[in-house]
């Protein structure tokens, strides 16, 4: 997995999000609602909650990487920590 940067509490009760972790978190949140949207029987709760997510994150700035992007390819990473082992 490629590095991620980790969350920051603030004193003041904020919490900082930066670069990869960021974009982590608009991609989790378009790969949930797309499955919900395939899905006819969805939570609806659930669906609300993911609005009001959405309506406090707003939009991400620039083009969504994709979770490969973002955290790597586990076939590879699976092959690299094979070879390391054997």
């Amino acid at each position: 997995m490629k590095y991620m940067h980790k969350a920051i509490w603030q004193s003041d009760g904020n919490l900082v999000i930066r670069g990869n972790t960021r974009a982590l978190l608009f991609r989790a949140l378009e790969d949930v609602k797309a499955q919900l949207a395939q899905r006819p029987e969805a939570d609806q709760q659930l669906a609300r909650t993911l609005a009001a997510l959405q309506d406090v994150l707003g939009k991400f700035d620039g083009k969504l990487p994709s979770a490969t992007e973002l955290l790597g390819d586990p076939a590879k990473e699976r092959v690299a920590r094979n070879l390391l082992v054997g």
